[in-house]
């Protein structure tokens, strides 16, 4: 190829808009059906990780911009059937997502957090990064939940930091682990 027509096709290259990378409120609606997997979580007396299997179903509402999710799992023969189901809103422009979580026997939790996408190179390969301040233990934390999508698999990490000192170290708390179920048809 001769150098005017190289530059020809890398000005036009370059001239091309990028095709966008979808929002959050897209990639979370494009997880719509069955999953299945492990909730695991760091038992604080051994410091072992500990994994229940759990179902999780995912509802895009229609709106594009709210999801509705609704894990089980069972917690033992003295709790048995546990049942979280947690209502999101995007805010595309704020960059925010705002969640009300229900489960029985405690009060609803609503939290608000920062939602930016760190990793994108197709809808079904991605990562999210939820970030806000709220409380872990005794005290103020950051809590940073970092979501993965690799094809039919997703991985949720939570991880917490102690506001003080500001340069504490980040800790594992739980993840979710999940495939989509085999009956379900691939989805974007």
């Amino acid at each position: 190829m001769r150098l005017p027509t190289l530059c020809l096709a890398a000005a036009l290259f370059l001239a091309s808009p990028a095709a966008a990378a979808p929002s959050a409120a897209e990639l979370q609606g494009a997880l719509a059906g069955s999953w299945k997997g492990a909730l695991g979580y760091r038992d604080y007396q051994n410091n072992k990780l500990y994994e229940l299997p759990v179902q999780t179903q995912v509802t895009a509402i229609g709106d594009g911009v709210s999801v509705l999710r609704i894990s089980t799992f069972d917690d033992g023969p003295s709790v048995g059937a546990v049942r979280i189901t947690s209502a999101s809103l995007f805010d595309p422009a704020a960059g925010t997502v705002t969640s009300a979580t229900l489960r029985k026997g405690r009060p609803v939790e609503v939290s608000t957090e920062a939602v930016r996408l760190s990793a994108y190179r197709d809808p079904v390969h991605w990562t999210l990064v939820y970030e806000r301040n709220g409380p872990d233990g005794g005290g103020e934390a950051r809590i940073r939940i970092t979501e993965t999508r690799d094809g039919d698999s997703l991985m949720s990490v939570k991880e917490v930091r102690a506001l003080t000192p500001t340069d504490a170290p980040w800790a594992f708390r739980n993840q979710t682990r999940l495939t989509r179920d085999s009956g379900q048809a691939r989805r974007p």
